[in-house]
This record gives structure tokens, sequence and C-alpha cells, in this order.
């Protein structure tokens, strides 16, 4: 990839066809890399992980949280690298060898990411680089480097870098938690994990291209909401909207949407609600319907075949039966699809400032 190349759609669908092929090859190659144990002798004694990033890598840290927490066994804070520089230490336990500090950036030459690792390190807090880049400045400032190569790519908004280094914390978030016995089967639902990209990808091309068309028809702000991991995936996903083409999108937590965004004009306009299974399926089902009854285009990210989320103006379909902590791996999917169609619908092209 160079800096004169043009950035087109095409790549952006090209990227997400091949998320499931990449995602595959990215597991193989982390099993295999990280099998050798750095991890957790870097992580000895560590009770809580910091997880700082900006942009892509700041939304896959919130996806990865969950599995931190739930398959890592640590206490896991996601923090944009600038925050963590300024606020990163306040409070208890906010440095020292008890918290390893995760340091993403999937070019590797994030400066602020960079000085975060240096400043970390200071601290005396083990690191780690995650990236997709070998050797580049992250790596360099970190004590461990946690490398998820991908294919040749063109200039993009993020897609395939952003599953690379969302795949590389689930693998780290594994092996922090598990032994290498333990670590086998969670790796191999890893893997298997790509077929569920695949049909995802399959299903999604269309309904992405309708619901652009829509969108196209009436340009306003997206609202993509999400909890939980589908935080990170929802902030992911209107980035791909703003990056791809332009129009307003922002993301907020589901709660928080009805309290506040629900009485935002217009009355109808559209409202993307992420509701994979999981601890807070109930309460998105329960907003798609209740934003559904007061006038809004209610779009759900959901799998196809789920009843709860029937009052859903269109239903963008995720397939496969993911563990809660995978699921960020095909929510996802949908959003380079979506953000690639509404820029053809609009006649504009990626990165565009007019």
């Amino acid at each position: 990839m160079t800096p004169r190349q043009a950035y087109t759609t095409e790549e952006m669908r090209r990227q997400a066809r091949s998320l499931a092929t990449e995602l595959g090859q990215v597991v193989d190659h982390l099993a295999r890399t990280t099998a050798d144990g750095r991890l957790g002798a870097a992580a000895r004694g560590v009770r809580r992980v910091v997880l700082t990033g900006n942009g892509d890598s700041y939304h896959a840290a919130r996806a990865a949280e969950l599995a931190f927490e739930s398959v890592g066994g640590l206490t896991c804070e996601p923090l944009s690298a600038q925050r963590f520089l300024d606020y990163g230490a306040a409070g208890p336990g906010g440095d020292g060898r008890d918290t390893l500090v995760v340091g993403i950036s999937a070019s590797g030459g994030s400066k602020a990411v960079t000085r975060a690792l240096e400043e970390a390190g200071r601290r005396g807090s083990p690191t780690v680089a995650v990236t997709v880049a070998e050797g580049s400045a992250v790596t360099r400032a970190a004590d461990v480097a946690v490398i998820a190569p991908t294919g040749p790519r063109q200039a993009s908004p993020g897609i395939v870098t952003y599953q690379a280094t969302l795949a590389a914390l689930l693998v780290v978030a594994v092996r922090l938690g598990t032994e290498p016995p333990a670590a086998k089967p969670l790796l191999d639902e890893l893997r298997a994990a790509a077929d569920a990209v695949a049909a995802t990808a399959r299903a999604s091309q269309e309904p992405c291209r309708e619901l652009a068309e829509e969108l196209a028809a009436g340009p306003g702000p997206l609202v993509v909401t999400g909890t939980g991991p589908q935080a990170g995936t929802a902030k992911y996903a209107a980035a791909k909207v703003v990056e791809a083409c332009g129009l307003p999108a922002f993301a907020q937590d589901l709660e928080e949407w009805w309290h506040v965004e629900r009485f935002a004009l217009p009355g109808d306009g559209p409202l993307l609600v992420l509701a994979p299974p999981g601890r807070s399926h109930a309460r998105a089902a329960e907003l798609v319907s209740r934003a559904a009854q007061i006038g809004r285009r209610v779009v759900a990210v959901a799998r196809p075949d789920d009843p709860a989320v029937g009052a859903a103006h269109r239903v963008l379909p995720t397939h496969g039966e993911l563990r809660e902590e995978w699921n960020p791996l095909v929510d996802h999917v949908f959003a380079g699809l979506t953000g690639a169609a509404l820029a053809d619908a609009l006649g504009r092209v990626p990165f565009s400032t007019r």
C-alpha cells in the first residue's frame, strides 16, 4: 500500500469479502507465535489490563474488553491513548507491576500509542504491542509484540486491519487467562468463527446495499447503538460510515439513547441497534420495539431468525453460534459494506472532505 493509491469503495468491498479467509490465517499465525509463553511471563502477577489505542484500535479495545475480563480473568479498562497519557495513572492501581498495558496500533506508527507504551514502561508496568506491522515503532516500545499480519491490501478505511487487531486482542486474552492445554479449544473456536464471518458477509451484501440507498435518499445523522462488546462495534460502524462517505454518524449506548437521543429530531431518523445473542440482547430487542413504536426507522444487526427484533424496519443478518466474547468478529462485518454502499449511492469516495 502506497500513499499515492486512491481510496475506492471497491477496495472496501473486497476487504469485507476477504474477512473470513483473513481471520483463519491470522488466528493460525497468532496461535503459533504466541505459544512461546512470553505473554504469560510478561503478565505474571498482573491483576489489571489497560487496552489503549486511537480510532479503530480503540474501538477494537472496547469490543475485546469482555474477553479480557471473562476469558482472561483480569479487570480490563479500555482507554484512548491520549486519555491514558493524561489520566491513565489516576486512582489506585493506575500504574506499576500489577497493571499490564496493551498498546494497539494497526499501522504500528501511532505516536500517541508509542508514547503510552513508553510511559507505562517508565511507571513499571509490563507492556504489549498489538499491530499488523512488524518492526514498527510500537513494537520497539513494548516488552512483547503481538503481530497480526494481513494480506495484500490497498488504501481503505480499516477493515481487515480492524479484524486483525481485534483477533489479536482476543488471542492475547486467551493466552493470559488459560494454560496451553486449555487455550487450544478457545483458539479453535476463534478459527471456526471464520465460517460465521463468511456466512455473514455473504448474507449482508444485499441488505447493506438496500439500507444505503434508503439512507442516501434522506441523509441525516445515523445513530448506532450497542453496549458491552457492542459498544466498540458501534463506534467502529459509525466510523466506517463517516470515513466512507462523510455522512454524520455516531455511536451511543443502548440505554443512554433512550434517555437522550430518542428526543432528537427528526423523529423518523435512522437508528441501528446491535442485537446479537448475549447479556444485552433482551434490552437491545426491547429498544428495537420501543424505538419503532415512536416512529424511528430501526435497523437491527441480529441473527436473521431472531423473533425478538421483529419490529425492526430492516435486519442486517449475522450468523454463527459463538460465545458472546467472540460476537464482535461477526457483528462488525456490515460496517464496511454499508459504508461502501453509502459512498456509491451518494457519489462520494472514502475520506473525501467535500
